[in-house]
């Protein structure tokens, strides 16, 4: 069972690479919260380009814990809840080539190579099912957009009846290539 909850936490890191230098942890202390932190979900952020600006990537919540959606017009929302929803489908379909397809060819999170490598091996030491709720789109722009959900994550030994699960929060980083959205960043915001 502890080969499984490192397994599933290696497989949670893949699909939430970022590039910063430090990790994000709760250690339920009176210093964690919201305080201003490189990785905090509140003011998470990655670095498109050396030379450009620092992007800040996370979500907002209103007074009763709900998420902030971003005005968004109609056709890209549905075409980024499409290629969200299509991102979710390959990986849980396992089928690598189906689930690179959704990945930029120059994500600003992570490298595709490695990312392409470490699920190839993931996938088949691993049965793994991400399912989710709350999809929202918390930023918007012509090019760039983030969106939000609440992951639960099923996983499983491929040889065993021994099955995790694990819940977070989710945002997926999507750029536009070639007219198409792709998923450029992903960021696990911690545990529900």
């Amino acid at each position: 069972m502890k080969k499984m909850l490192l397994a599933i936490g290696i497989i949670v890191t893949l699909a939430a690479c970022s590039d910063s230098d430090e990790s994000s942890v709760n250690e339920n202390t009176v210093e964690d919260g919201n305080a201003a932190n490189e990785n905090n979900a509140i003011d998470h952020g990655i670095v498109e380009d050396k030379e450009e600006k620092k992007k800040d990537v996370g979500f907002t919540v209103d007074d009763e814990g709900n998420i902030i959606a971003a005005e968004v017009p109609e056709e890209p929302a549905n075409e980024l809840f499409a290629a969200y929803k299509e991102y979710i489908a390959a990986f849980n379909s396992e089928d690598i080539d189906r689930y690179m397809n959704t990945i930029a060819q120059n994500p600003d999170g992570f490298d595709r190579e490695e990312d392409k490598e470490a699920l190839t091996q993931a996938f088949k030491a691993y049965d793994s099912v991400y399912e989710t709720s709350d999809e929202t789109i918390v930023k918007y722009e012509e090019n760039r957009a983030e969106v939000f959900a609440a992951l639960n994550v099923k996983m499983k030994a491929a040889n065993s009846d021994d099955a995790i699960e694990q819940s977070a929060r989710q945002v997926v980083v999507f750029k536009k290539e070639d007219d198409e959205w792709k998923v450029s960043g992903v960021h696990l915001v911690g545990d529900q």
